[in-house]
């Protein structure tokens, strides 16, 4: 079998250290996406495609589809055998058939629920009236067709003319006008001098189109180290750019990238969504770049959105591709999994007890007594702890010195 660059790690973490709790501080501050590629298969109903895991090779329905969808994914379509195709690899179980990274909370997704109000068909019909009759109603200081008449007659040139002209508003208005509208003749008269009704606007369309942005800065942590470069910085920009780039056959003809499913556990939860823009900041907006010029941190920000413009309120079940405030609700209710307690992850059980021990005597050490009626009393140490006082050197940091000691390329001696 080929020899691939693995990506075993979260991308977008920052490197590791010997300190577990550091690092457990770190997973635990960084909000998580997970990325699911899939291409549209089509389907009978007004739905007409929904998207389909394209991740691995995988024979079967889509889980999530009740396994009423049959996966179409080729091998020179899924995402992971396009990306081996480029050298890399994701060291993950087949089980898992997702994309997932860590980004940074610089910018947070805003949501915008948008409905479109308008004029309805009856003010269409009472707009009926020329621009001609109603300026000379207008000029003349009429209110209706009748005062006008009046007033032009025997008043004006080409009086008859513009009689008639008024006369036929009134008669064209009294036509169209629903009979539900009422009013009689003084009503059409003073709509054909140039009156307007406001009815109420009514409801045209909603809209919700998501555009969400995430940066995901790649650390490399020794740019001078070619193999390193090429593990945390040019691996991660393959797997993410072929999240969003065309898909060529041939190499001279090009078609439609993947269609994702996007979840960040608590913020959001897009299916079927697309990226529309991927842009690559080399250098970060610090630019971090090693003597050689290979590449100390790397910013990719991604820019997606839903495939569908509308989201709807139903108590009925409606296809899963179809976004509903349901889904945006469970969407909120979900939870980042995997969140560790940083004080003793990655110890062992003496370590545990140490580090118990040492928080339990500083506690007492340090504790105070404050009431209303009473001045602040220092807990005096007992005669054991005046005997034996505590190393000022806690354990953690003898068994981290320990560690270090231990990796060192020549003989150090540190007395603690």
């Amino acid at each position: 079998m080929p020899e691939y660059t693995a990506i075993d790690y979260i991308i977008g973490m920052p490197p590791a250290n010997l300190e577990g709790r550091t690092n457990t501080v770190m997973e635990n501050a960084m909000p998580i996406c997970r990325i699911y590629p899939g291409l549209p298969s089509f389907t009978k109903g007004l739905t007409l495609f929904q998207r389909v895991k394209a991740f691995q090779d995988a024979a079967g329905a889509d889980r999530r589809s009740g396994g009423t969808v049959k996966e179409k994914s080729s091998s020179r379509t899924n995402f992971r055998s396009l990306l081996n195709q480029y050298g890399f690899d994701v060291n993950q179980p087949k089980s898992v058939d997702c994309l997932t990274v860590a980004y940074q909370a610089d910018s947070f997704p805003t949501d915008s629920f948008t409905n479109e109000y308008g004029e309805n068909f009856l003010q269409k019909f009472t707009d009926v009236a020329s621009e001609g009759a109603a300026s000379i109603a207008q000029m003349m200081g009429a209110r209706s067709a009748t005062e006008a008449l009046n007033t032009i007659a025997g008043n004006l040139p080409m009086g008859d003319q513009i009689q008639a002209g008024l006369k036929k508003a009134g008669n064209m208005i009294s036509n169209v006008l629903p009979s539900s509208i009422s009013g009689g003749v003084d009503l059409t008269s003073r709509l054909a001098a140039g009156s307007r009704i406001d009815f109420p606007m009514v409801w045209k369309t909603s809209g919700f189109q998501p555009s969400y942005t995430m940066t995901i800065r790649l650390y490399n942590p020794n740019p001078g180290n070619p193999e390193v470069t090429k593990k945390y910085i040019v691996a991660p920009i393959a797997a993410l750019m072929l999240l969003g780039i065309p898909y060529s056959q041939d190499g001279i003809t090009y078609s439609w990238p993947f269609i994702h499913r996007i979840v960040s556990p608590g913020i959001y939860d897009l299916d079927p969504a697309f990226i529309s823009n991927i842009t690559i900041i080399k250098g970060g907006d610090q630019q971090q770049i090693a003597y050689t010029q290979k590449m100390g941190v790397v910013d990719v920000r991604i820019d997606f959105g839903s495939l569908f413009s509308s989201m709807l309120a139903s108590g009925k079940d409606i296809s899963r591709t179809r976004p509903t405030l349901r889904k945006y609700l469970q969407s909120l209710e979900d939870q980042k999994y995997g969140i560790q307690n940083f004080s003793t992850k990655g110890q062992t059980e003496e370590q545990v007890q140490n580090f118990q021990a040492e928080q339990n005597a500083s506690s007492r050490a340090q504790s105070v007594i404050q009431t209303k009626d009473q001045a602040p009393q220092v807990v005096e140490p007992t005669a054991e702890e005046i005997q034996n006082p505590p190393n000022r050197i806690s354990q953690t940091l003898e068994n981290i010195a320990d560690q270090l000691i231990s990796r060192s390329p020549i003989n150090i001696n540190i007395n603690l």
